[in-house]
């Protein structure tokens, strides 16, 4: 039998487009493996490829992770191994990928997978012109969950119910994706199919919450009726998925939300990306104003369901204001999590297009790493959307692609249709590193300070704080002198004595980190086992402020999936409630 080996960048939840991949690579009688990557340690991969001898060796490759990929991929073809490259970034970055590839398989891949498996695929570049309809085959998990058993044993497991997204949203792939393939179609799949594989997962393993990672789930009314009477009886299993806030609205939105309660949906993520209305309009492409959010959120809020917002900080023509008007609005929604990460710009997004075109951003991409928190890699302007907001409303062409500019070293040049509009003044590169800073130590607080009374002015308070003086015992202090006089230094003292219960502690006995920050543990619920677990990976023993901050704000993102959103672990309310 003929061998296929899949690899895949290692997450804390599993790969689930492999998993799809090795289902159908199964059907097509070939034996199909998948090494999933840590940490860039590829050596697991090569000693199974020495091994197990595969016949071609298939990567899956998003950008930021592309050139340790493609060093592993030259290394496999020197071992005589043919080499497939799939995944985003060889949809939108082929030829470069072609360097390293025998074959390159850009768009969805079913099809172009299946020509592969049939040897009707020669060596080159391809492009799957058609391929949503392709029908999904019954994704292979056992090769996954067996050799990954944390995986196999989380309470937790995805599932897609539709592939696409109608929105533009300029930060995104989507929108490009669509005119590669001639518009917008949505691929749904049949509730038989969907209630088929989450009993296959029911009878091999744990599964107590399904996330379907849909880009909007229950976009077609007809299929989310037949599926809330289906699910709930057939399954039976609670789950999460994401949607648009212009799902919600009017008559057909309060019935959306209906039937995903009656089906067994208990949390929602959707994004909001800014508290500023001209950053969403005019260079995320969201057009959605604040009363459609706060509204939307309520609804979710109001009907019992967990709610998770996204926001993107340091997006072009942003500033601390308006990062801080985003930590406003979640501060106004109250949402159960509010995850947020700071700006990649993505070459093929209509983003990268405006980052480069404005002179925001000079790289290739190889400079971009592959998660969503590290620093912003952009220059940003002075004064955020306040001068680029003034040259649009003095234009007839309102979208920024349209306008000419010419970069110089401090600024930017705009023309719009009738001639020069005016100029941009780019940060230098003292302040731009200050406001880079500044995200940073939002990013990692922005799920705490969204929980937090008027949690902006704290967020303001903090960023201001200099970088010799930067510590979590500051942080503390801030927290306290914020909140003494909205609570009362009686309910602050009261609140320290409940967190060292919680930990099974006297107050005097609290770790000193704990007791020179408690507040942050205060509004998270089961505050006292996330203080217990950064005590015990030692989390405040890191060298630098910054690396304490890195690791708690991870800790917190877990945390709160387990104990908040998705409730898979039981705990406390948070101290403050």
């Amino acid at each position: 039998m003929r061998r296929l080996l899949l690899v895949a960048r290692y997450y804390s939840i599993e790969p689930l487009g492999i998993l799809y991949l090795a289902g159908l690579v199964r059907d097509a009688g070939w034996e199909c493996k998948v090494v999933l990557i840590h940490e860039f340690d590829f050596t697991p991969l090569y000693t199974t490829v020495k091994d197990w001898k595969p016949d071609a060796v298939g990567f899956q490759v998003w950008t930021g992770y592309h050139k340790q990929a493609f060093a592993a991929c030259d290394r496999i073809r020197a071992m005589g191994v043919p080499v497939l490259i799939g995944g985003p970034h060889a949809t939108y970055f082929h030829e470069r990928c072609l360097d390293h590839a025998d074959f390159v398989i850009r768009g969805g891949g079913f099809g172009l997978l299946k020509k592969f498996l049939a040897d009707s695929l020669p060596s080159g570049n391809h492009f799957e012109k058609g391929g949503r309809e392709e029908t999904f085959p019954l994704p292979d998990r056992n090769l996954v969950y067996t050799e990954y058993p944390e995986m196999g044993q989380s309470p937790i497991k995805s599932i897609f119910g539709s592939v696409g997204c109608p929105f533009t949203c300029s930060y995104c792939y989507a929108p490009t994706f669509n005119q590669m393939h001639g518009g917008f179609a949505l691929t749904v799949r049949p509730v038989d199919e969907l209630v088929a594989e989450a009993q296959g997962i029911l009878a091999g393993w744990p599964l107590q919450m399904v996330y379907f990672q849909d880009d909007i789930f229950g976009f077609d009314m007809a299929w989310l009726e037949e599926f809330s009477r289906r699910w709930p009886k057939e399954v039976g299993v609670p789950f999460h998925c994401q949607i648009r806030l212009e799902l919600t609205r009017h008559d057909q939105g309060n019935r959306r939300l209906d039937l995903f309660g009656q089906a067994g949906c208990t949390g929602i993520t959707l994004a909001i990306e800014s508290g500023n209305e001209f950053l969403r309009d005019h260079v995320l492409f969201r057009h959605m104003d604040d009363e459609l959010i706060v509204e939307g959120c309520k609804k979710i809020l109001d009907r019992g369901l967990t709610l998770r917002t996204e926001q993107i900080l340091a997006v072009p023509f942003s500033d601390r204001s308006t990062d801080l008007s985003t930590l406003a609005l979640n501060n106004l929604i109250n949402p159960t999590m509010a995850w947020t990460s700071i700006l990649a710009p993505y070459g093929g997004t209509a983003m990268g297009s405006i980052a480069l075109k404005y002179g925001l951003y000079a790289g290739t991409n190889d400079d971009l790493t592959e998660t969503f928190f590290d620093r912003s890699v952009l220059r940003h302007v002075e004064g955020g959307p306040r001068d680029v907001q003034e040259l649009i409303r003095r234009d007839s062409q309102r979208q920024l692609l349209a306008m000419a500019t010419r970069v110089n070293s401090h600024s930017v040049e705009v023309e719009g249709s009738g001639g020069a509009l005016g100029t941009l003044r780019l940060l230098d590169a003292e302040a731009n590193e200050r406001y880079c800073t500044d995200t940073v130590r939002l990013q990692r607080l922005f799920n705490w300070l969204s929980r937090v009374p008027s949690g902006h002015r704290l967020g303001s308070t903090l960023v201001d704080v200099p970088d010799d003086e930067w510590s979590w015992e500051r942080i503390g202090r801030e927290a306290a002198a914020h909140l003494s006089p909205i609570r009362g230094e009686e309910m602050l003292e009261k609140w320290r004595r409940q967190l060292a219960d919680e930990m099974g502690l006297s107050p005097e006995s609290l770790p000193t980190p704990v007791a020179a920050n408690p507040y942050y543990f205060c509004y998270l619920p089961a505050g006292g086992v996330l203080a217990r677990q950064c005590l015990e990976k030692g989390v405040f023993a890191k060298a630098r402020p910054d690396q304490v901050l890195d690791e708690v704000g991870t800790l917190t993102r877990r945390h709160l999936f387990a104990y908040d959103l998705y409730k898979t672990e039981e705990g406390s309310k948070a101290i403050t409630t």
